[in-house]
């Protein structure tokens, strides 16, 4: 009886875990057929940096005061907490927006603004907020020294800059 749940064991490791993993490196992430959801992202995982990135994306939260310049806002009061390297929650949350995308900028938005408001009564309240996006292409021939940061929006190219959505604060 022992022998035969040890068989039945390997078996399952097999099918469920060493072939989806095996078949996920050797046919870049395609889901195989009925692999559901969760174990599928267990596989996922599983083969976590069996690719490098082709870019390296990154958000950034601009505001605008009573001008039409645009300034990038330093989040770090917002989002202390960088348990990501350099980006925070809110790197994670703007990744995957999901199919509310746009309620969520809202959401989001609004929440900066009255979070603003809380943090700086003194300073000038921005008119308007906006989230932007930009990717990076890495050069195997030039890889980054150092501890890597996202680029500021001036050193981004104009052709990869993309403004996501552009947001008004509600009266409070």
């Amino acid at each position: 009886m022992r022998a035969v749940l040890g068989h039945l064991a390997v078996a399952a490791f097999l099918v469920l875990w060493a072939f989806p993993v095996l078949w996920h490196g050797a046919v870049s992430g395609r889901r195989l057929p009925g692999d559901f959801r969760r174990l599928h992202t267990c596989h996922d995982v599983a083969c976590l940096f069996s690719d490098r990135p082709s870019a390296w994306n990154t958000y950034y939260v601009q505001v605008r005061r009573s001008t039409q310049v645009w300034e990038t806002l330093d989040i770090s009061p917002y989002f202390a907490m960088e348990p990501f390297g350099y980006r925070t929650r809110l790197h994670r949350f703007l990744i995957n927006w999901g199919t509310e995308a746009e309620a969520r900028r809202e959401e989001l938005a609004q929440w900066l603004f009255a979070r603003h408001r809380a943090l700086f009564p003194e300073a000038r309240q921005p008119t308007a907020l906006r989230f932007a996006y930009t990717w990076t292409v890495p050069d195997p021939a030039r890889p980054p020294t150092g501890a890597w940061r996202p680029p500021s929006i001036e050193e981004v190219p104009a052709n990869r800059l993309r403004v996501l959505s552009v947001h008004v604060p509600e009266a409070p």
